[in-house]
């Protein structure tokens, strides 16, 4: 499948995160299929925390960047979403439109967004949400 060279979604249930791993110039339907999974995927793991590393993605189109705040992100507001990392492009160009989508929905963000230089330091705070484990009372682990 082309679009795995594009993306990869991984979860972590144990701390109900999903990491998105960006990379290149990433065609509009990978795109938007691949940020609707995500949703799909979180909505069914109640996952709480989410990474968006596009330490190596490309700009992203205008139109995407668009669909973004007009269809995704209404869909990503009903997931309660605690926790909202994205890791730094190296592409001024994804830099800017990043910033620009969320200077446009900052307002009406409930998630804690940041932004980080390096993957292993979003995933760290990512992992500090509030949810976890704890919110199964039976069986706690620690």
């Amino acid at each position: 499948m082309e679009s795995l060279h594009y993306l990869q979604l991984e979860t972590d249930r144990l701390h109900r995160m999903i990491v998105l791993h960006w990379q290149d110039f990433v065609p509009s339907e990978v795109y938007r299929e691949g940020l609707l999974e995500a949703i799909q995927v979180s909505r069914k793991e109640h996952l709480l925390s989410w990474v968006m590393d596009m330490k190596h993605m490309k700009v992203i189109r205008q139109a995407d960047q668009e669909w973004t705040l007009s269809t995704w992100f209404p869909q990503f507001q009903l997931l309660g979403v605690k926790r909202l990392a994205f890791v730094v492009s190296d592409d001024i160009f994804n830099q800017m439109a990043v910033s620009s989508m969320v200077a446009a929905l900052r307002p009406k963000f409930h998630a804690e967004v940041e932004y980080f230089q390096e993957s292993t330091t979003a995933l760290r705070w990512a992992q500090e949400n509030t949810g976890g484990l704890s919110d199964f009372s039976l069986f706690s682990v620690k």
